[in-house]
């Protein structure tokens, strides 16, 4: 009985102590609502800016709006892979730049591919270009209407840095 009021008041001090021991789960729930209000906030309602915003990411090395653009199964496969670089993805150089649309074929009235074509470029040369084949998908849940990318095709190039949700082709 003694141990039980001493775990009882043990409890009770450090609920109105608001130890960190306690707190951190509250914080965390927080921090998951803010990712998920960020990541529902990036939901696009035409396809090609779900490419842009994925494109804007990788310009700017953020794992976070790379993955917001995913496909809920790219999210789920690629996942671990943005966690071990700490969402931050590329390199420093040689960067990628210049990207352009040059192909857009509509597959269905909610699957788009587009081809992009990109630099790879350091201020001490060039390295030459790649280029991606993307796919983007409506979600067609009623009220939770939005495109994402479900695929990401990449031919190997060696001096580049490529991002988790990718798929290599050597």
């Amino acid at each position: 009985m003694n141990l039980l009021r001493f775990i009882i008041l043990l409890f009770s001090l450090m609920l109105f102590n608001n130890t960190p021991a306690l707190a951190a789960p509250k914080q965390l729930n927080l921090l998951e609502s803010q990712l998920l209000s960020f990541m529902t906030g990036l939901h696009v309602g035409e396809p090609k800016q779900a490419v842009e915003l994925w494109i804007l990411g990788v310009n700017n090395r953020s794992g976070a709006v790379q993955y917001a653009m995913l496909s809920p199964s790219l999210q789920k496969q690629s996942r671990r892979k943005f966690e071990q670089t700490r969402w931050v993805t590329g390199q420093s150089s040689p960067s990628v730049s210049n990207f352009r649309f040059t192909k857009v074929e509509k597959l269905s009235e909610s699957k788009m591919r587009y081809t992009v074509k990109y630099d790879l470029w350091a201020s001490y040369g060039d390295f030459g270009g790649g280029q991606k084949i993307i796919t983007v998908e409506k979600n067609l849940e009623p009220f939770k209407e939005y495109w994402f990318i479900s695929s990401i095709t990449t031919k190997y190039n060696q001096y580049e840095a490529f991002t988790p949700g990718e798929t290599v082709l050597k």
